[in-house]
């Protein structure tokens, strides 16, 4: 019994850590096209819009499609969190 739920324990915080490095991927997304945003206004001296759009589209997809796909993955493994949660619960208080 105690080693049931030791081993729920040890993955709920196993993925609690998965969600944290997640969040911290999606953060990086978009610290990654935010860089980008500020560098391409440095290297443009003659300021065009359209030109830093065609050159700014391709950071921007990247680093939301980064983000979008982290946080996909954390509430997943939310979800898998949760499903355990509710199990360990049932088993420390007898629910069925």
């Amino acid at each position: 019994m105690e080693e049931t739920i030791k081993g729920f324990e040890k993955k709920i915080r196993r993925l609690f850590l998965c969600r944290i490095a997640m969040w911290i991927i999606c953060a990086s997304g978009c610290v990654y096209w935010i860089y980008w945003s500020f560098k391409l206004y440095e290297i443009e001296e003659d300021f065009d819009a359209h030109t830093y759009a065609t050159m700014f589209r391709p950071h921007f997809n990247l680093g939301i499609t980064i983000s979008i796909v982290s946080i996909i993955i954390s509430l997943v493994l939310r979800l898998i969190s949760d499903r355990y949660k509710k199990e360990l619960k049932s088993i420390l208080h007898g629910v069925r």
